[in-house]
C-alpha cells in the first residue's frame, strides 16, 4: 500500500526560530514525540523530537543510561532544560531529515522508521510538508493487512 493511504495529513510544524520552550509546549499539548521544522514556504528544513531535546539538556545522557550506576540529577536536568528553552529550535534540530513521499510503500517506510528508531517522519511533495507518518500507524496497518489476507484466503 502507498503511504498516502495511512499518513496523517496534519501539517503541524514549527520554524527554525521557534524557541525550544515553545516547541516543548506544542509537543506536550498535542501529545507528539516530534515535529517538523519548516521554512516560510513550508519546505521541511529540520525535525526536532523529544529525544533531541533530552540530548540537548543532558549531553551524554543516553550513553550514561547504559551504565546501571548512573542516576540522572533532576535539578541539573531542570536547570539545563530551562536555560536552553530560550534558544531557537534550529540549534538542536536534526537538519538531515528522513522524509518520505506519498507514493512510497507503507512497508518500506515502516522498515526505515524501525531501523532508524524514528517514531514520526515528514511526508513531502517537492520538499513541501504534506503530512506526517507515524511508526505505530504503519505497524497497525501492516498487521491489519495480514488479517485481511487471512480472511480472504479462508
Amino acid at each position: 500500500m502507498k503511504l498516502a493511504e495511512v499518513m496523517d495529513r496534519d501539517l503541524s510544524a514549527i520554524t527554525r526560530d521557534t524557541l525550544l520552550g515553545e516547541a516543548i509546549e506544542i509537543l506536550c499539548r498535542h501529545r507528539l514525540s516530534g515535529i517538523p521544522v519548516v521554512d516560510s514556504v513550508n519546505k521541511v528544513v529540520g525535525f526536532i523530537s523529544e529525544k533531541d531535546i533530552v540530548k540537548a539538556a543532558l549531553p551524554g545522557y543516553f550513553e550514561y543510561l547504559r551504565d546501571s550506576s548512573f542516576i540522572p540529577d533532576f535539578g541539573q536536568f531542570h536547570n539545563r532544560l530551562h536555560k536552553i528553552s530560550r534558544e531557537p529550535v534550529e540549534k538542536y534540530m536534526i537538519s538531515d531529515v528522513a522524509t518520505f513521499s506519498e507514493d512510497d510503500s507503507d512497508f518500506s517506510v515502516a522498515m526505515v522508521l524501525i531501523q532508524k528508531n524514528f517514531k514520526r517522519a515528514p511526508v513531502v511533495q517537492n520538499g513541501e510538508l504534506v503530512g506526517i507518518v507515524n511508526r505505530a500507524d504503519l505497524l497497525e496497518r501492516i498487521m491489519s493487512s495480514d488479517e485481511e489476507k487471512k480472511h480472504h484466503s479462508e
